[in-house]
């Protein structure tokens, strides 16, 4: 075996042991499943976050809520709710696009860049058919 060979692979194993083991992952997606599949994680976190801070709310100031429940707007309150919700789910997923969307294609051109150090590899040691003749 040639030397030179066995320290490239070496090098190439280390790099993708380490830093890109991760985005080795990531790249076995396709695009719209690895975001898609964080959106869905996104709106569910974002759904349960808003709720227990709806309730957190509601435990502070449950008191002076019912003690004012006949002359508190009702409606108005719960569409500032919805409307707060809507608009932080919005920030939040397009948050996440962005994130993942970023972190895709790093971990492509990670795989790229790995795919390419293997050709080089095999293109500089393997030997020509010629050679042996």
């Amino acid at each position: 075996m040639n030397p030179g060979k066995i320290r490239r692979m070496a090098k190439i194993e280390q790099f993708a042991s380490t830093e890109a083991e991760g985005y080795l992952k990531i790249a076995r997606y396709y695009r719209s499943d690895y975001i898609g599949l964080h959106l869905i994680r996104n709106f569910f976190l974002v759904t349960i976050g808003y709720i227990l801070l709806i309730v957190l709310y509601l435990l502070r100031n449950g008191m002076e809520i019912l003690d004012t429940i006949y002359t508190l707007n009702l409606m108005g309150m719960a569409v500032g709710w919805i409307g707060g919700y809507v608009i932080l789910l919005a920030i939040y997923s397009v948050l996440t696009y962005t994130v993942c969307s970023l972190r895709f294609s790093k971990a492509k051109k990670m795989e790229r860049y790995l795919d390419h150090q293997l050709e080089k590899m095999q293109q500089k040691y393997e030997p020509d058919e010629n050679d042996g003749k």
